[in-house]
This record gives C-alpha cells, structure tokens and sequence, in this order.
C-alpha cells in the first residue's frame, strides 16, 4: 500500500462531543509502525495535536483551518489543505475515524481491489437497509410523495441497489476535483465490503449509543 493516508480527525461533533479524541488511538493501533510516516492526521483539536506530538511523533500533523472544520464544511476542504501543505501526489487512503472495528487487512484488500480495477477513485459499499423505490419525502397534513416516481409493486421489479460506506475511500489527487463532497462521482469504482466484515461497517459511530455500544465491546 504505497498511498498517503489522511484521517480527519475535527475537534467538534454535535452526535458525539470530542468522539475523535476516543476514535484516534482505534485506528492508529490498526496501522502498522512502518506506515506511520506515511499518516497525515488532520486537526483542529488541540488535544488531539497534543496526543499526535506526544504519543504518535512518526505520523504528520496537519493543523486544520477552522473554516475547513465548522459543521457546513465538507471533509475534501480538509483534504485539499492537506494536498497543498504537504505538497502531496499520487494516492490518497482517507479513513475516517468513526470506524473503529476496521482492520489493516481491510485497507489493504481495499487497496489491492482498488489498483486492479484501476480506478481513480473508490468508496466502499453495503447492503441497503431499504430500498429507494419504498421511501417518501414527507409533506404536511401526514402526507408524502416518492423520492423516486415509479409504479411498481413487485420487490423483483426493482433495480439493484446498494448502499455507500464511507469505511474506506480512496482516491488520486488529480481526480479529487471532480468528486463531490460525498467523495464519488459517476466514475467511482464501490468496493463491496465481505460479508464477513459486514459488522465493522456496520459500527459507525455517529451517536453516544454507538459509542456505548464500543466501550461495552473494549472496556471492561
């Protein structure tokens, strides 16, 4: 794996205050010493950069703006800061820290999968939880309208659809233009996590239930 690995890693969070400060050691204890230097851990948090300078001193910090870290701005600001800091080429791993069950054999399958497609960008992808053609935009008076137009009544009948993980992206700088601030676009390849790995996709920490639900798993 010869990418440059970027973790964004903000001090605010309005589902869960300071959640990457408890994030940070998951995924770096994840990564093999050998690629520390290879880790750009982007922030805003001085206590995050504090634990970097103290704890991590072969990876490479990066001191986010705070107008590429407020609640409206999209993680490729931080990314493109990054880029230019550092003077960045080639490939860039993005992991963001609210996966804490993934795995340094899940990159690398990712990354392998990645290079033989020969892509230029990649998201990974899951299993949806439902499926468009049921879901409605709610209106007033309990009332709704389909996201989707259709008439179809058969499940069978519907297209193949799937779900995106964000568990890992990776991407090559000179297509990061042309993403979006989901980071894909229509030429993004979408790696399907294994089955068996279903679950470390599946533990997204976006709330304190979620977070609960970890330190039940580590914390005993």
């Amino acid at each position: 794996m010869n990418g440059t690995i970027i973790i964004p890693a903000r001090r605010d969070s309005k589902g869960v205050p300071h959640k990457n400060r408890l994030l940070l050691r998951h995924t770096l204890s994840k990564i093999p010493l050998r690629y520390h230097q290879k880790v750009i851990i982007s922030t805003n948090d001085d206590v995050i950069a504090t634990d970097v300078e103290n704890n991590y001193s072969n990876c490479i910090l990066h001191r986010r703006s705070e107008k590429s870290a407020v609640d409206t701005a999209s993680t490729i600001e931080c990314i493109k800061e990054a880029v230019t800091e550092f003077s960045l080429t080639g490939d860039i791993v993005m992991l963001y820290l609210t996966y804490p069950e993934r795995t340094w054999e899940d990159i690398e399958d990712a990354w392998e999968w990645y290079v033989e497609k020969e892509a230029t960008s990649m998201l990974c992808k899951e299993e949806a939880d439902t499926h468009p053609y049921l879901c409605m935009f709610e209106k007033e008076n309990d009332r709704g309208t389909q996201i989707v137009q259709h008439n179809l009544c058969r499940r069978q009948d519907y297209p193949p659809c799937f779900k995106i993980c964000h568990m890992i992206s990776i991407f090559n700088i000179l297509e990061m233009k042309n993403l979006n601030k989901n980071l894909y676009n229509n030429e993004t390849a979408f790696y399907e996590i294994p089955e068996h790995r279903a679950e470390a996709a599946a533990l997204d920490i976006d709330t304190p239930r979620d977070l609960e639900k970890l330190k039940k798993k580590y914390i005993t």
